[in-house]
């Protein structure tokens, strides 16, 4: 009886790759249309077969069994296609959680300039409005306000320095 069974299950098995392997371009065209990628489709093919395997015993005949690959291989596709929608919106948050993050620390620098700035002495604090705000050269700076050159230039690399020194010293840098 056991070398039978054994039989009946080698031919079960040799039923099924034959109707497999007729089957299996068709399901691999429906699933490319499914999923433009031929690894998900590929993926999805298989999970139907999988799934057709377990219920080949079932089957009545090789046409039930296509109507249920292909059924099969349908909903296959949208299970791949929703793991990657899903994986998609997780890949989304995480960036939008970054770009938060990015916001708020540049949010939080920006403060910290202003207050350095503020912290600088009144001339110090108007040579260097006119050098970051509006964009003026250490020579325009100078024919605008009639400081020398050299000045400004030294008094802003001295500005410059006490802005570093209090962004260090406040943790923005």
């Amino acid at each position: 009886m056991g070398v039978f069974l054994r039989y009946i299950d080698v031919m079960k098995a040799e039923m099924f790759t034959f109707v497999v392997s007729r089957l299996r371009p068709r399901l691999l065209a429906l699933a490319l249309q499914f999923n433009a990628g031929s690894d998900a489709a590929e993926d999805a093919v298989q999970e139907a077969l999988m799934r057709l395997w377990t219920a080949w015993e079932r089957l009545a005949t090789e046409k039930d069994a296509e109507r249920l690959a292909v059924r099969l291989t349908k909903h296959a596709c949208i299970d791949v296609f929703r793991q990657n929608q899903q994986q998609q919106t997780v890949e989304l948050k995480d960036n939008t959680a970054v770009a938060s993050e990015d916001a708020i620390h540049e949010t939080e620098l920006q403060q910290a300039l202003e207050q350095a700035v503020a912290a600088l002495s009144p001339s110090e604090r108007r040579l260097w409005t006119l050098f970051a705000e509006a964009q003026m050269s250490s020579a325009q700076i100078a024919a605008a306000t009639g400081i020398a050159v050299r000045s400004v230039s030294a008094m802003l690399s001295t500005a410059r320095r006490h802005i570093v020194e209090s962004l260090k010293k406040g943790g923005a840098l």
